[in-house]
């Protein structure tokens, strides 16, 4: 299950998990962003009490991971690594045989094509044993491709045709157009362009009806191959120039000089020398050794312009790098073509004998690609009339797969009574306890009686000081305390009664305690005075609260207590430094208090 990535569907917010989890595993072009967003929506909502997710994520994250870049690529095989030494994904044998296929498409993008090889077939061992259809679908699918681009054309049918069976099977749109792609490309590779060349018009006009530009354009690229190998170079070149716009545009510099090979091979066909080395000079600075496939031919056309330039000498070194490179992948028909040009580039140099053991290679290499052409086209014939064999075998796979699936779900409600039952146990602990628990409510209610204030409902005096002694007991560094009053309340209560003061002292204490934090305490220690307790809280922080206390009240209409009712505060301020004890501390507090009574009031002092 690949996810591909390119900038076409813009970023939206995931709805629920399993929403998300459909989305990444169908295949949809996704931006970076995207991308991005919904790993994070999973990563943040799914944890290793929801096991069946957490497994499902893991899958995801690796095959989410950008396999064409290295740095990329490198963070992949490590994380799937570490995967697969976990326990918990060893018990579980298809998230443990999935990422095991992810590690092994990682092999085969960075060139250890034996090592990804050896994978795939376990994998696929492993999935038939498991008897999953979509992980037998994306494991013959993987090696499918790599047989078709080694040459073996008859193991690549029997594996992409099988991969596509099931693909469709399962209505999964995006892969069964993905795989059809690497069939069309088979039929290239074994000769046939012009069946190629119509799946791949069909696949694009299908990827640009879905929005896929990005599939739709390498459809394009592969539509230029399969007319350059027709023999129709122009309308090739056109194709190519079509595809490197669009990667040009996109801004993807690793694509276009992918494409910019492409264009250095038909332009040096069409012998239009002078446009060659500009396209090679682009694609050298940004295609490494590690990309095989691409750098194999880059160096092969290099040697091929350097020897249509006249300078056969300066073509040997560049052989040299495209042999190895396609020695490590196995690409024996790219090995044809470089073994005539060797021996094209010994005989300008007269070295016959060279020349004559390159041809050798040449014909000898010529001859297996027929041979496997041959048995390619016997095994075509052979998987076209067991067609319907290979559809009875998916289907009773997906048979089996459903048996299982309704199996879950019989378990599944087995799972719901064994809940239900507990849920009326439950229920009658519930019961049998709520006598209890109304018990243990009425000694808490008068427990809190005694520590609270009946007027204001904060914390009152006793309860106040008894927390500040421990908070500074429990040697708080940093502590302070903001003791205040509010200014001439008796002016209130003489002026518009008791009932109007009571009302204004509960109007202060809710403002005090909305602009304190949850840490903190504000508590009614006398008739208007408040005290605040601050732990954790400096003498400048303290002082800040202070002030924004002082202003706050200053500024609250009472209007809806009594008309023209207008009140302020006076605030000491003091932070623990050489302070023996709380009683010590409360003292400096009360000077600071005193202190901006005797500044005007309204304000706020330290003592």
């Amino acid at each position: 299950m690949i996810i591909l990535l390119s900038p076409l569907v813009l970023a939206d917010e995931p709805k629920n998990l399993n929403t998300t989890f459909e989305e990444l595993e169908s295949g949809v072009t996704l931006s970076s962003d995207d991308l991005k967003t919904k790993l994070k929506y999973l990563k943040a909502n799914i944890t290793l009490t929801d096991l069946d997710n957490y497994l499902r994520l893991q899958r995801v994250l690796c095959w989410s991971t950008d396999a064409y870049d290295s740095a990329q690529r490198a963070k992949g095989l490590e994380f799937a690594q570490k995967q697969l030494n976990a326990e918990i994904i060893k018990q579980s044998p298809e998230t443990f045989a999935d990422l095991k296929l992810c590690r092994a498409w990682f092999y085969q993008v960075a060139g250890n094509v034996d090592l990804a090889l050896n994978e795939y077939n376990q994998v696929i061992a492993q999935a038939y044993q498991l008897e999953s259809p979509r992980l037998i679908a994306d494991a013959r699918g993987l090696r499918g491709a790599i047989y078709s681009f080694q040459g073996n054309y008859a193991l690549a049918l029997e594996d992409l045709y099988s991969a596509q069976q099931l693909y469709d099977d399962l209505n999964l749109a995006f892969w069964s157009r993905y795989n059809l792609a690497e069939i069309a490309t088979s039929y290239r590779r074994f000769g046939d362009p012009h069946t190629a060349y119509k799946y791949y018009a069909k696949l694009e006009a299908k990827f640009i009806e879905t929005g896929d530009l990005e599939s739709a354009t390498d459809m394009v690229t592969e539509m230029a191959i399969a007319l350059e190998e027709l023999g129709e170079n122009e309308a090739a070149l056109k194709k190519h120039l079509q595809s490197y716009r669009y990667w040009q545009q996109e801004k993807d510099e690793l694509a276009q000089s992918f494409v910019a090979i492409n264009l250095a091979g038909i332009l040096i066909k069409l012998g239009r020398l002078d446009e060659v080395q500009k396209y090679l000079d682009e694609a050298q600075k940004h295609v490494l050794p590690t990309d095989e496939a691409f750098y194999s031919f880059m160096m092969l056309f290099r040697a091929q312009f350097q020897l249509l330039q006249g300078q056969p000498i300066a073509a040997i070194p560049l052989i040299e790098e495209a042999k190895s490179a396609f020695l490590r992948v196995k690409n024996t028909r790219g090995l044809t073509q470089l073994y005539m040009l060797e021996s094209q580039v010994f005989a300008a140099l007269f070295q016959w004998e060279h020349a004559y053991h390159s041809l050798e290679h040449f014909n000898q290499l010529h001859n297996e690609l027929d041979i496997k052409l041959q048995t390619h086209r016997t095994a075509e014939m052979q998987t076209r009339f067991n067609t319907k064999q290979v559809e009875t075998e998916n289907l009773l796979l997906l048979e089996t797969q459903q048996i299982k699936e309704h199996e879950l779900q019989i378990l599944q409600q087995n799972r719901y009574l064994q809940f239900t039952v507990i849920f009326l146990a439950i229920i009658v602990i519930i019961v049998i306890s709520l006598f209890a628990y109304k018990q243990a409510q009425k000694s808490k209610l008068f427990s809190t009686l005694a520590l609270t204030d009946h007027l204001t409902k904060l914390a009152n005096r006793r309860h106040a000081y008894t927390v500040g002694e421990q908070a500074f007991s429990e040697n708080h560094d940093v502590m302070a305390l903001i003791l205040f009053d509010a200014d001439h309340f008796k002016k209130i209560n003489d002026n518009f009664g008791h009932n109007i003061g009571d009302k204004t002292l509960i109007s202060l204490a809710n403002i005090a305690s909305d602009l304190m934090r949850k840490s903190d305490l504000v508590g009614r220690v006398g008739g208007e005075e408040f005290l605040v307790i601050l732990p954790h809280t400096n003498l400048e922080q303290a002082t800040e609260i202070a002030e924004r206390l002082v202003d706050s009240i200053a500024m609250t209409d009472l209007s809806d207590i009594a008309q023209e009712l207008t009140m302020t505060i006076s605030a000491g301020v003091a932070a623990r430094e050489q302070d023996r004890n709380f009683s010590e501390l409360l003292q400096r507090a009360d000077k600071g208090l005193y202190l901006a009574k005797s500044s005007g009031r309204n304000c706020v002092k330290s003592g």
